[in-house]
C-alpha cells in the first residue's frame, strides 16, 4: 500500500518535471491539481457531469491556468447545468459563469482563433439572453473587430440586433445607419473574393434587408445620412456604390446625391453600365447633351453585344415617351443591329412606326404606316414568345386602322401585293393587307 501511494506521487513528481510546470501555471499544490484534473475528465467523457464538476471546481479555483480544456469541458457542464436550471436567479447566476469561461479562456490562454471565440460567446448570449440586443450587438461587434474576415453570419447577426436596437431607440439614426454602411461593406469585400457564394449572397440581402425593412430608409433621412457619408468618401468606390444602391433600392434617385453619386462612381469604376446610368440620369434632368456624351461613351465602350442593344433599346423607349419618333426609331434599328433577336425592340419599332404622320395624300398611302408596324409585331412575337399576348394587342389595335377594301380598289392596289412604304424614318417594303 505504501509502495503504492509512493510509487503514484513520484510518477506524478516525474510528470511535473517532465512538462516543465511551473507554480504560476498548477498553483501552490501543483499534485493536487493535476490529481483534480485527471479526477474529472473520466467522469465528463463518459458525460456524468454531476459527478465531474466539483473537482473541475477545483481546478478553476486553484490552478485556472493549469489546462485550457478545462474551459472547453466546462462550457459543455455550464449549458448542462443552465439547461436543467428552473430558478430564474441561479439561472442567470450560471449563465453569467458560463460567459466568464470565455473571458477567462481569453485572458489565460493564447488562443489561436480569438475571433471565432468571441463569435461563440455572442452565441451564448444571444441564446441565453435573446432579449438583451445590446449586449448581443457588443459581443459581436467584438468578434468582428477581432478579425474583419469573420464567417459573415457574425456580421449579419451584428446588424440584425442593431436593428432591434434601432427600433426600439437605443440607437440614433446616424449611428444605424454607419452600422449598416460597415457591414454591407464588409459582406461586400468577402464577397470579392467568392462572387457567386450562395450563403454569402444570402447574408448580404439579410443585411440589406435589416435596414431597409426600418424608416431609416426612409429617403429623408438616408439623403442626409448618406450625404454626410458620399462627402468623407467620394474618392471610395465601394462606399459611393453602396450609397448609390441604397437610392436606387428605395427610389431615391430623383436627388442631387444620386446624381453625383453616379457620376463620382462613374469616374472611379468607369464602366458601359455606368456610363448608361448616367445617360439615364441626366436625361430624366432634361440635360440632354450630357445625357447623350454619356450614351455615346456607353455604347461605343460596351463590348458585348446584347448589353448594347439594351442601351439603344431603352433609351429609344425615351425618345418615343417625349413622342419624338423619328429618334425613338433610329434607336431601335441600332438596337436591333446591335442584336437581332430583341424581340423588344420590334415592338418599339413598330409602335414608333405607327405614329408617324404625313405619308402621303391618299387613304392606302396615310394607312400603310400601319402595315409596317403590324410587321414589326409579328417579327418580335416570333422571336419571343413571352411577349405573344403583349404583340397580338397591338396586332389587334393597329390592323384596325389597315385601309378598306375600296380605299384599295379605287387605286388598283390588291392584297398580297408588294408595297413600298416610304415616309419620313421609315423605308421599308410590306405586303398589302385590308380591313375586312
Amino acid at each position: 500500500m505504501m509502495k503504492t501511494l509512493k510509487f503514484t506521487v513520484f510518477t506524478l513528481l516525474i510528470s511535473v518535471s517532465s512538462l516543465n510546470l511551473s507554480a504560476q501555471k498548477f498553483g501552490k499544490d501543483s499534485i493536487q491539481c493535476i490529481l483534480n484534473i485527471q479526477g474529472y475528465q473520466p467522469e465528463y467523457r463518459s458525460k456524468n457531469y454531476d459527478a465531474a464538476l466539483p473537482l473541475w471546481r477545483e481546478v478553476l479555483k486553484n490552478c485556472p491556468q493549469a489546462s485550457q480544456n478545462a474551459y472547453i469541458h466546462g462550457i459543455t457542464m455550464m449549458r448542462y447545468l443552465i439547461d436543467k436550471t428552473t430558478d430564474p436567479a441561479l439561472k442567470e447566476a450560471r449563465i453569467d459563469s458560463l460567459l466568464m469561461l470565455y473571458d477567462r479562456r481569453l485572458e489565460y490562454f493564447n488562443v489561436k482563433d480569438k475571433a471565432e471565440l468571441l463569435y461563440s460567446k455572442a452565441i451564448e448570449i444571444q441564446n441565453y439572453r435573446p432579449d438583451k440586443h445590446k449586449d448581443i450587438y457588443d459581443a459581436y461587434r467584438t468578434a468582428i473587430n477581432a478579425n474583419k474576415d469573420i464567417d459573415l453570419m457574425a456580421v449579419a447577426k451584428t446588424m440584425l440586433s442593431a436593428r432591434e436596437m434601432y427600433e426600439k431607440k437605443e440607437l440614433s439614426l446616424e449611428s444605424f445607419t454607419n452600422i449598416y454602411t460597415e457591414m454591407a461593406g464588409l459582406a461586400e469585400s468577402q464577397l470579392k473574393d467568392t462572387p457567386g457564394d450562395t450563403v454569402k449572397l444570402s447574408l448580404k440581402a439579410a443585411i440589406e434587408g435589416a435596414f431597409l425593412a426600418t424608416d431609416a430608409a426612409d429617403c429623408e433621412n438616408l439623403i442626409r445620412v448618406m450625404g454626410e457619408r458620399f462627402k468623407a468618401n467620394k474618392d471610395n468606390a465601394e462606399v459611393v456604390r453602396m450609397i448609390i444602391t441604397l437610392l436606387q433600392t428605395k427610389e431615391c434617385t430623383d436627388s442631387e446625391l444620386y446624381y453625383e453619386g453616379v457620376e463620382a462612381y462613374n469616374r472611379l469604376n468607369p464602366s458601359p453600365a455606368a456610363s448608361y446610368g448616367l445617360a439615364r440620369v441626366f436625361y430624366s434632368k432634361n440635360e440632354k447633351e450630357k445625357a447623350l456624351q454619356y450614351f455615346k461613351d456607353a455604347t461605343e465602350t460596351e463590348t458585348d453585344a446584347t448589353s448594347k442593344s439594351t442601351y439603344f433599346y431603352e433609351f429609344g423607349g425615351l425618345f418615343l415617351k417625349e413622342g419624338k419618333r423619328t429618334e425613338a426609331i433610329g434607336y431601335a434599328k441600332r438596337s436591333i443591329a446591335a442584336n437581332p433577336r430583341n424581340a423588344r425592340a420590334y415592338m418599339l419599332l413598330g409602335t414608333a412606326y405607327a405614329g408617324v404622320q404625313g405619308c402621303g395624300d391618299d387613304e392606302v398611302s396615310k394607312r400603310s404606316i400601319y402595315w409596317v408596324a403590324v410587321d414589326q409585331f409579328n417579327k418580335a412575337k416570333q422571336l419571343d414568345p413571352g411577349i405573344a399576348a403583349e404583340a397580338n394587342k397591338s396586332i389587334n389595335t393597329y390592323s384596325q386602322h389597315f385601309p378598306t377594301v375600296d380605299d384599295a380598289f379605287f387605286l388598283n392596289i390588291l392584297d398580297g401585293a408588294k408595297y413600298d412604304v416610304k415616309c419620313g424614318p421609315i423605308n421599308e417594303t410590306t405586303i398589302v393587307r385590308t380591313k375586312k
